[in-house]
């Protein structure tokens, strides 16, 4: 081979040198790209297991308000069985009211009746005190005879006797009237006694009424601070859903950078094989993209110590796979010396 071949075949070397370098350059490069996604792929693993623990908390934290809720439930149920029976009872207390109430009415009916045989005996005993004063007039006036006529004294003190054992007799009835009535005020006093005690015990059931609607009253404020409670719970489960919503949303957008790193890692991997595919297209030959070796580093350096006049000698690039190393283990380019 003569000065301008060797000339030639340098700078083909020299060349196909540079290539190597830049792509290992490039290489070199994808190694930390590729890396860097692999850091960036297990921050988000890591991002994504710390979404799915703190998922796990949010759904026990929601299972444990939930029992909550139901308890309160229960709670709840239990106040309103305990306010039907008192509803019950005082739905019986108005039946007892009631009951009392018609046997107050029938006992105004009776004295009604009462004051009516009474009123009625008062007109029998206004129309004999008419008769006492028609009698009286008539004595009166018997008496004006008697002061005129002494003739007729004893014959008008006969009819004046006699009058008055007749007026004895109405005064003997009236007596027996008045005693009647006593009766009956007696009996109008006695049922005014009863209708009071039954306004005492109507009084008595309205203040267990009172009582009872003061206990309903309670228990509806209870119930309405248990409401309360209950709202203030589910404003917590929305905004525990809504943290939930939110995570599943970063966890999505991490899924989709995953994918998206993915399909970069994927197309940088792509374009590096076709890159090491079109040097291996070029060289001839299968490049192993790890370092070599340190006695496959060594080996220009011997090729280079050998006699120059036996260039007939040298396999003159016949066999490529023995200088392909060689040429990649060089990372500053061709020795000195190594073409003269």
């Amino acid at each position: 081979m003569n000065f301008e071949s060797m000339n030639l075949l340098s700078q083909k070397v020299e060349s196909v040198l540079g290539t190597v370098r830049t792509l290992r350059e490039e290489n070199a490069k994808l190694r930390q790209q590729l890396e860097s996604v692999a850091a960036q792929a297990e921050n988000q693993r890591n991002l994504l297991e710390s979404a799915k623990a703190k998922i796990a908390d949010c759904e026990a934290a929601l299972n444990a308000r939930a029992n909550q809720v139901a308890a309160q439930d229960e709670a709840i149920n239990e106040k309103n069985r305990a306010i039907e029976s008192l509803n019950e009872q005082i739905n019986g207390k108005n039946g007892i009211i009631d009951a009392l109430n018609n046997q107050v009415d029938e006992k105004n009916g009776i004295i009604n009746s009462l004051n009516a045989q009474v009123a009625e005996k008062n007109g029998t005993i206004d129309a004999l005190n008419a008769q006492i004063a028609e009698k009286n007039n008539a004595l009166n006036f018997g008496n004006e005879q008697l002061n005129e006529k002494n003739g007729i004294i004893d014959s008008l003190n006969g009819q004046v006797n006699e009058k008055n054992g007749i007026i004895d007799s109405l005064n003997g009835q009236v007596n027996e009237k008045n005693g009647i009535i006593d009766a009956l005020n007696g009996q109008v006093n006695e049922k005014n006694g009863i209708i009071d005690a039954l306004n005492g015990q109507v009084n008595e059931k309205n203040g267990i009424i009172d009582a009872l609607n003061g206990q309903v009253n309670e228990k509806n404020n209870i119930i309405d601070s248990l409401n309360g409670q209950m709202d203030e719970k589910n404003n917590i489960i929305d905004c525990l859903n809504g943290q939930v919503a939110e995570k599943n949303d970063i966890i999505d957008n991490l899924n989709s950078q995953v994918q998206s790193q993915g399909t970069e890692i994927a197309e940088a991997q792509s374009k590096f094989q076709q890159l090491l595919s079109t040097i291996e297209t070029e060289l001839g030959t299968e490049i192993n993209i790890n370092e070599p070796a340190a006695e496959q580093a060594e080996a220009p350096a011997e090729q280079a110590s050998e006699p120059a006049e036996k260039p007939a000698e040298q396999p003159a690039a016949t066999n490529p796979q023995n200088d392909t190393p060689d040429l990649f283990a060089s990372n500053g380019g061709s020795q000195p010396g190594f073409f003269g």
